[in-house]
């Protein structure tokens, strides 16, 4: 992730951003078809040495905990040795991890939705990062530019909206919000546009509103931007936006190996939770968010909960905006916790 205001790229209308899922899926299922399902054994260790796992990982401080963990020898303690792989976006540590290239991965709870609803054998097996617990503390926001009439969610009806991904996480929550608020979610037209780019697009009147998270909210509201809504508060408190994941069989085949690093996450998400100034110190480390920005800017929340009641509510709402046909049963999409 970059911060400041890079060239804004070209809006991607939706139809395009449709053609572009159904591909991605076809393939990551091309893959479970060549691999017999993907990751039976995976990571590697000794009789005596740590086994080691590779994670897959987007550069945001979402997942800030994976690495204080591995700082504060959490993961050690559990005799694993932690190999961050980073990846551009969630598509790609999907398609590593059910091919084996990758042990766990990192990904939104929308796009695991998806995928499970496609067959593909993924399954959580820890919280990864949540939506605050009050909209005070909110870490994403749908801005509108300075001296824009739009103030409320009603008057994004009609309007421009950019989101990273269209189908997903972004345009799911808002089109909750939307609802709550009484206003008509399907007079949004949503566009693709990176949020590194998203406040620039803003700021040249080319969308009507972004929707972004940190440290962009931050960047926007100081250039003056306004906080219309906040689409992960309006879903719950503590919304669980993002999880650890790994595949069925890798499941099946490592139950100790996943035990033990479940314990250690949870101990790190619960650590970063209570100790923001070592994330701010971390972060910088392995995003391109520079430490100045990463100083100030509002910090997502973590905790150990799965909170699986805003999971099935993710579920049932990509079915109800037509992201998904079936939804898939958390007793088959979430791990059973050590010992269930």
């Amino acid at each position: 992730m970059e911060n400041g205001s890079a060239a804004v790229r070209p809006l991607r209308p939706r139809r395009r951003a449709r053609g572009l899922i159904a591909p991605a899926l076809a393939v990551m299922a091309l893959v479970v078809a060549a691999c017999g399902g993907g990751g039976g054994g995976g990571g590697s260790s000794s009789s005596s040495g740590p086994t080691t796992l590779k994670v897959g990982v987007i550069p945001i401080a979402d997942v800030a905990p994976l690495y204080i963990g591995i700082k504060q020898g959490f993961f050690k303690q559990e005799n694993l040795d932690i190999k961050p792989q980073l990846a551009e976006g969630g598509a790609t540590i999907t398609a590593q991890t059910v091919s084996g290239d990758l042990q766990v991965g990192f990904s939104n709870v929308t796009s695991l939705v998806i995928a499970s609803s496609k067959k593909l054998p993924v399954q959580i097996v820890a919280q990864g990062v949540q939506g605050a617990a009050s909209e005070d503390k909110a870490w994403d926001a749908v801005l509108s530019k300075k001296g824009s009439p739009i103030t409320n969610p009603k008057a994004l009806e009609g309007k421009t909206v950019s989101v990273n991904n269209l189908n997903n996480v972004g345009p799911l929550t808002i089109n909750n919000a939307m609802e709550k608020a009484g206003a008509d979610f399907k007079k949004i037209k949503y566009v693709e546009v990176p949020f590194p780019d998203a406040n620039a697009a803003l700021d040249t009147g080319r969308i009507n509103a972004a929707w972004v998270v940190e440290p962009f909210v931050s960047q926007g509201t100081v250039q003056g931007s306004k906080e219309v809504l906040h689409p992960y508060e309006q879903m719950a408190p503590n919304y669980t936006v993002a999880t650890y994941f790994t595949t069925k069989q890798y499941a099946a085949k490592n139950k100790d190996v996943l035990d033990r690093f479940v314990r250690a996450i949870n101990k790190s998400l619960t650590y970063s939770q209570s100790h923001p100034d070592v994330v701010r110190q971390v972060v910088p480390t392995y995003t391109k968010i520079p430490k100045p920005v990463a100083a100030k800017m509002r910090l997502p929340q973590w905790g150990a909960d799965l909170n699986q009641p805003t999971i099935q509510q993710t579920a049932d709402l990509a079915q109800k905006y037509g992201y998904i046909k079936d939804k898939p049963d958390l007793k088959d999409l979430i791990r059973p916790a050590s010992g269930s």
